[in-house]
């Protein structure tokens, strides 16, 4: 495993926040990317820098470029040294495939799913499980100094890394983050995503797909996950990692899972199990396992959803995953001072919950479900149908 600082961010009074990837890859002659297989503590160090309460917006990134050549340089063949030891030079590998998660400070599960990620991906390399000259990496946290404070977006102005893409290297503190990102992970063959809803919520885990721009061919069924979703993105898509790694000509894919604040082990391992059978069935490992689910497939703007007619206090009686009858009686919505049901919520369709709303207190016209029709179809659709406006890839 090849252990680098993508790039790091100069903070005051803090040291400074330093971005983490974890490369594997092994050549013909069985050097590994950063010599001897080793254990190390590197996935549980992804957040444990930057821990910074005051920021500022002129803070430079500082390119990794000294400390990888000096990496290297450590790690240059020794004489008498077994081959194997020796590290295999990155320039010969392809860029197969990158993972990213922790673009938002609240991503904990995300991030828990990269660092699972990064431990099972260390066992495949001691088992000789990769396969030669394909380079896979994970970055499992871009934004420590958000995630080690406990707030979402960046701390001084509330701005969303994922809403800076491509960046700019002589921009606001976000964009120069998002700016050093892309460079780093632009140029893989496949891309994908570890990202969270707007909306306070959980949904079935599921990969999503992009329409546009770029040729594309949607490999999103090899995760083996129950549902591979269609968006069709809009104006504000144009900033996210989804969309320019689509642009730059990489295979993206977004993934959705339960949970985002919370750490759920068992969904992490599920997730964990999907990336890996996406890698095996591309050709990047060779990991043999069970094929998980035959996924069903359809467009964002098929979803049927509901939502609350009033605000109060929000009480669901469908869970994710429910199979539920148009009409069917699902959510009430409570007076938070009389405890009277101020409104009924039924379904608009019948089918399977795939999002439901976690908040306890909710507005008028606020989503508080999504229902996968029972007769959903990728047939008919078109690429240049709009998706749901409240449902933005993010």
């Amino acid at each position: 495993m090849l252990e680098e600082t993508l790039f790091s961010l100069d903070l005051p009074y803090r040291q400074p926040m330093a971005v983490k990837a974890f490369s594997f890859g092994v050549d013909e002659n069985g050097r590994l990317l950063g010599g001897s297989s080793k254990k190390a503590d590197a996935p549980n160090r992804a957040v444990s820098r930057g821990n910074a309460d005051v920021f500022d917006d002129d803070a430079a990134i500082e390119s990794s470029s000294k400390d990888s050549n000096a990496h290297a340089d450590s790690q240059a063949a020794v004489p008498g040294e077994e081959p194997e030891s020796q590290p295999a030079d990155p320039a010969g590998f392809e860029k197969s495939a990158c993972f990213v998660a922790g673009l938002r400070g609240n991503e904990l599960q995300q991030t828990f799913i990269c660092s699972q990620l990064v431990r099972r991906l260390q066992s495949i390399e001691r088992d000789g499980g990769l396969v030669p000259r394909k380079r896979i990496t994970v970055v499992p946290c871009v934004n420590p100094a958000s995630m080690n404070t406990g707030q979402r977006f960046w701390l001084s102005d509330g701005t969303d890394v994922n809403r800076m893409m491509p960046g700019y290297d002589l921009g606001e503190t976000t964009q120069r983050i998002a700016g050093a990102l892309f460079e780093a992970v632009r140029g893989y063959e496949c891309g994908v995503h570890f990202s969270s809803y707007h909306l306070d919520g959980d949904f079935m885990d599921h990969v999503r797909v992009m329409s546009g721009p770029g040729n594309q061919d949607n490999h999103g069924s090899d995760f083996g996950l129950p549902y591979v979703l269609q968006h069709v993105p809009g104006s504000f898509d144009t900033t996210t990692l989804h969309y320019n790694w689509r642009l730059w000509d990489t295979e993206a894919y977004t993934i959705y899972t339960r949970h985002t604040s919370v750490v759920d082990q068992a969904v992490a391992a599920n997730a964990t199990r999907a990336c890996l059978r996406f890698l095996n069935e591309r050709g990047m490992v060779d990991y043999p396992g069970h094929r998980g689910f035959r996924a069903t497939q359809f467009a964002e703007r098929q979803l049927a959803p509901a939502q609350s007619p009033c605000g109060g206090i929000f009480l669901p009686q469908a869970g994710l995953g429910d199979i539920v009858h148009h009409g069917q009686h699902i959510a009430d919505v409570v007076d938070p001072l009389t405890g009277e049901v101020r409104a009924r919520i039924f379904a608009p369709r019948g089918g399977v919950v795939f999002y439901v709303c976690r908040a306890p207190l909710v507005n008028e016209q606020t989503l508080v479900f999504q229902i996968i029709p029972r007769d959903v179809s990728m047939e008919g659709e078109t690429e240049t149908a709009r998706g749901n406006f409240l449902d933005p890839e993010a």
